[in-house]
């Protein structure tokens, strides 16, 4: 890779974060208000660090010491979802900064390239995800996880990649939120039998036979709060049903038909184009993880994570907007992906990304 497609990969980097800021400050001129309710909400929970606490409790905790700082710096955050101020603003700020320092470091040592796909999702991931990365929000947190996931990756260590997988998520999931232990689950699951789209397909068939059996004992209590009906004022994409979510064929179907629905939410483009770069990033990163499923290494682990939290998504996610924003935590290894197609089989990453067939 020459001095000059680098030089002109890193000219994008800065370029798109810089957007990023820009629109962190605009937002709610452009858009709207609604992606700082769930920071309003974290904001007033009551901190505690407990098996089970709640996603907002045990994230109130971990971020206590940010909010400390921000009233040393004295920072007025009472009303943060509806006074777009100077206080508002350095709080997004400091908030983007740690995710926008975590992108940079995966560019850093997946290096830098003006390959077209590349600036497409490093602009996703900058520009596009502003409005996520750039407000109080609990999702920094499980993609710190992921970036040191990739961190791993990148350096060749699909041993520590898959430790630190599995003692973040198991012990995120048993704290903060409950079903990151599904997701676990899943991805283990996933990881040691799927290799190959035809195996992908044959263990979601595999997955809803079980879904089916077990239905008189799934935890509905935990579905029915994340898809709870108050949040229809708040999202204008929920996610409906189109069978009885209260029967086992149901319920299954439904998860089924959602799985593809979040992979590919096409389906957004006839409510507002708007939503088309968000249509267009999810459904690239859908095909990524199927071309990178059947690979070697860290590759294939990156695709069974990606398949793993999509899976995840469909049985949770009361609509397409929190299944967005969740996914930020995916982004450090969908660039470790992308970055990995574009490497020669002889570069030091080259041994987790040749195909089976090599």
């Amino acid at each position: 890779m020459s001095r000059a497609n680098a030089g002109i990969g890193w000219y994008f980097v800065a370029m798109f974060s810089v957007a990023g800021v820009f629109l962190v400050h605009e937002m709610p001129q452009l858009w709207h208000s609604k992606f700082y309710l769930d920071g309003q909400t974290l904001l007033a929970a009551t901190p505690a660090m407990e098996l089970f606490a709640g996603s907002y409790r045990a994230s109130a905790w971990l971020f206590w010491p940010v909010f400390q700082l921000a009233g040393y710096l004295g920072l007025d955050l009472s009303l943060y979802s509806s006074r777009f101020d100077r206080a508002w603003f350095v709080m997004n700020l400091l908030w983007a900064l740690p995710f926008l320092a975590m992108i940079w470091e995966v560019v850093r040592r997946m290096g830098a390239r003006a390959a077209p796909s590349d600036i497409f999702v490093l602009f996703c991931a900058l520009v596009l995800y502003a409005p996520f990365y750039g407000s109080i929000n609990k999702d920094i947190v499980p993609a710190l996880m992921m970036f040191a996931v990739t961190a791993a990756l990148a350096a060749g260590r699909l041993g520590t990649a898959l430790t630190v997988f599995v003692v973040l998520v198991l012990a995120y999931g048993l704290v903060v939120r409950v079903y990151f232990l599904l997701f676990g689950t899943v991805f283990v699951l996933a990881y040691f039998l799927v290799d190959s789209r035809t195996k992908m397909m044959v263990a979601l068939f595999a997955g809803t036979m079980v879904v089916v059996l077990s239905f008189p004992y799934i935890p509905r209590a935990l579905i029915d709060i994340g898809r709870a009906e108050y949040l229809e004022d708040v999202a204008s994409t929920r996610i409906n049903y189109s069978f009885d979510d209260y029967t086992a064929g149901g319920f299954a179907l439904n998860r089924i038909v959602a799985v593809v629905r979040v992979a590919f939410p096409v389906e957004l483009l006839l409510k507002s184009p708007v939503y088309a770069p968000f249509v267009l990033f999810r459904c690239y990163v859908t095909l990524l993880m199927l071309k990178a499923i059947d690979q070697v290494g860290g590759m294939r682990m990156a695709a069974c994570v990606i398949l793993a939290f999509t899976v995840t998504q469909a049985v949770f996610e009361p609509d397409f907007g929190s299944a967005f924003r969740h996914f930020m935590m995916a982004i450090p290894l969908v660039i470790y992906l992308q970055s990995a197609f574009g490497r020669p089989a002889g570069h030091r990453w080259g041994a987790l990304a040749r195909p089976r067939s090599c």
